[in-house]
């Protein structure tokens, strides 16, 4: 099952219905209202499509009323926290820093092997750096996200 699917299940399992290809009048890829997400005609892969999904879903149990005017605080704040989640599920540091261990070396790599779009794991290191600087400690290694990601070991010997 595909992270596509994972997410489709998961809509599913909490009782909320997903419309496919809809014709937005906006640029939102994603949107939900009720119990039913609508994910915009205009998404190009599968990929992407389950970031969006994804992200609709963890909207449904978060946030409160309808939040898409930006310029509001509270819908910011909303936002901001639905992203964090997000790449918490997606685009986990644990997740990178295995990946990384593994023997793969660029951003591509580690997004294609993790089923998220580039930009999403992007985003991600991006709000890491926010909430720990520029490295965070791991077990037996810490995971650096200046001047690039890359993962040093601390175990000597």
């Amino acid at each position: 099952m595909n992270l596509y699917e994972q997410w489709l299940q998961k809509a599913d399992d909490i009782g909320l219905s997903v419309a496919e290809n809809v014709p937005f009048e906006s640029q939102a890829k994603g949107l939900i209202y009720d119990n039913c997400i609508g994910l915009n005609q205009n998404i190009e892969t599968t990929t992407e499509k389950a970031c969006i999904l994804a992200e609709e879903v963890i909207h449904s149990q978060i946030n409160v009323g309808n939040i898409r005017d930006q310029r509001v605080p509270g819908n910011t704040w909303q936002e901001r926290k639905t992203r964090k989640i997000l790449h918490k599920h997606l685009a986990n540091v644990r997740t990178i820093a295995y990946l990384l261990k593994s023997g793969y070396k660029n951003l591509n790599e580690i997004a294609d092997e993790m089923g998220i779009t580039e930009e999403l794991l992007l985003e991600a290191i991006s709000g890491y750096k926010e909430e720990y600087g520029i490295f965070i400690p791991l077990e037996d290694d810490v995971l650096f996200f200046e001047p690039t990601l890359y993962l040093k070991s601390q175990l000597i010997g």
